[in-house]
């Protein structure tokens, strides 16, 4: 018996992308606040990306990472603080790597429990990153 060579992903498309990032971007609006939004493929490669207005600099690279962490553990980016918040060397040691963020703000897109990818918010509270990324997956017609 021979094993398969290939294997069937569903892939995102750069046009959900591209709406996903718009619903997050007008959640924001809607409350207030100034982010920047990244939406990566489950590879954690970025399909787009969009800083409103004003958006500190600083948060369109905390946005990606936020998204790649989801992307790559299949989690919420905060799922790890949250769990593990008295084990101090395990935080530290996730904290090292480059391309992880721990705090809220990062969700991934799950379609029929299969990871497509994942999307980043970052430059207010936790809790409205949080609720930026639950307006794209709505977008999709995925939950959070």
């Amino acid at each position: 018996m021979s094993t398969p060579l290939t294997v069937q992903q569903t892939s995102l498309d750069y046009r959900a992308a591209l709406k996903a990032v718009t619903a997050a971007a007008d959640e924001a609006e809607r409350l207030g606040v100034r982010v920047s939004i990244a939406l990566v493929a489950r590879s954690g490669q970025p399909l787009a990306q969009l800083s409103l207005n004003d958006a500190p600099p600083q948060t369109a690279q905390l946005a990606l990472r936020k998204a790649r962490t989801s992307a790559g553990f299949k989690v919420a980016s905060n799922f790890f603080r949250d769990r593990n918040a008295g084990d101090v060397h395990l935080l530290a040691a996730l904290d090292t790597h480059p391309d992880l963020l721990m705090l809220g703000g990062g969700l991934p897109l799950l379609l029929e429990g299969e990871c497509i990818g994942a999307v980043g918010v970052s430059g207010a509270s936790q809790e409205q990153d949080i609720a930026c990324a639950c307006a794209a997956l709505r977008a999709l017609g995925l939950e959070s």
